[in-house]
């Protein structure tokens, strides 16, 4: 099959036949057919720790075509999103409903301590192919566990089924499930990037009376509010934000959040959704944090539990309330892959989902 490679950190990809193995006990084989360029993907072996060389994407749908001894909630010619947060079902978090935490996740760190999460099924000539963010959706086909599928409607489109795999929960999770804007809040979004225009559909969905997008290109501000906005504002202004009920900081620089900081009213929320650095560090004054009584939250994967949340968020984008058409700027083959990179990483597109079926 051909997948993107990536040989060595931060170069470009490398669109070559692959190997990969049949699924095993309790895996699935998935035919991909959309899968998203997030910003996260790009930072993974840069600033994150993910060994190469490696297929990233998280971020895809596809078509289940065989599955492995003791699979029984998915079958050959099911539509599914891919989980790059699979739970175990077994640890607190998941127990407590909180299985986008669980606790037997491994992550590129791990696999940077050579806490490995077993033999990868992609190679090249024998050389063993690490599988980015245990997905691999860079590819015409992947191998996960059972547990890192979903089943999704038929109907629902393969472009927005993919982004229901990452931008979409992380962005709406934010706001209804991290955050838990209320009807009548004020509300403001720092980055209009694909998670952070999902943050404002997700406000909007939960009541908001205002909400301010906060982005540097005109063009996306204008985007937040085709899509629920009921404003955008420059960065340069963010200064002028006051006594806000939330805001969501889907950029997570130290500016950023000590701008929600500054923006929220006392006993208001800073939810932070964005990735920061893991070298960077946000100052907040003791005193105020006791006397303003405010509330600072991050929101890993939106706080959403795809096997129990995907339902809510397939009905919320079939009724009209979540638009995920509108966030996606078109469509290119697998081989276009660096050319759909730069055009996101310069602002140019906001999404572009790749095919990887010729």
């Amino acid at each position: 099959m051909r997948a993107a490679v990536m040989w060595r950190p931060g170069e470009p990809f490398q669109v070559q036949e692959i190997d990969i193995a049949p699924p095993g006990p309790g895996q699935v084989s998935v035919e991909l057919h959309s899968c998203g360029v997030c910003a996260s993907d790009l930072s993974l072996t840069t600033s994150f720790g993910q060994p190469t060389p490696v297929v990233l994407g998280h971020e895809g749908a596809g078509v289940v075509t065989a599955t492995g001894d003791g699979v029984d909630s998915v079958a050959p010619g099911d539509h599914v999103v891919l989980v790059w947060v699979p739970p175990c079902g077994r640890c607190a978090p998941c127990r407590r409903g909180d299985d986008y935490l669980c606790a037997n996740r491994k992550s590129s760190a791990d696999l940077r301590a050579g806490r490995g999460r077993g033999a990868s099924p992609l190679s090249v000539d024998g050389t063993s192919i690490h599988q980015g963010m245990a997905t691999s959706t860079f590819a015409q086909q992947t191998v996960v566990p059972e547990n890192a599928v979903v089943r999704i409607d038929d109907d629902v489109p393969f472009p927005v089924a993919a982004m229901m795999g990452c931008a979409v929960p992380t962005g709406v999770g934010a706001a209804i499930r991290s955050a838990r804007v209320r009807p009548g809040d004020d509300v403001a979004v720092i980055g209009c990037g694909a998670v952070g225009l999902n943050a404002v559909m997700g406000s909007v969905v939960a009541g908001a009376a205002r909400v301010v997008a906060v982005d540097p290109m005109p063009e996306r501000r204008t985007l937040a509010t085709t899509v629920g906005a009921t404003e955008g504002l420059d960065p340069d202004r963010i200064d002028e934000l006051r006594d806000l009920d939330v805001v969501i900081d889907a950029v997570g620089a130290p500016a950023t959040v000590t701008s929600a900081w500054r923006a929220v009213r006392r006993g208001g929320t800073v939810t932070v959704v964005g990735a920061g650095r893991p070298d960077q560090s946000v100052e907040i004054n003791a005193y105020e944090l006791f006397h303003d009584d405010k509330k600072i939250t991050g929101s890993f994967h939106g706080g959403i539990s795809m096997h129990r949340d995907l339902p809510m968020l397939v009905g919320l984008w079939r009724s009209g309330r979540l638009p995920v058409e509108q966030l996606i700027a078109g469509t290119a083959d697998l081989d276009s892959i660096n050319d759909v990179v730069a055009a996101q990483q310069s602002g140019r597109a906001l999404r572009i989902v790749l095919s990887p079926q010729p």
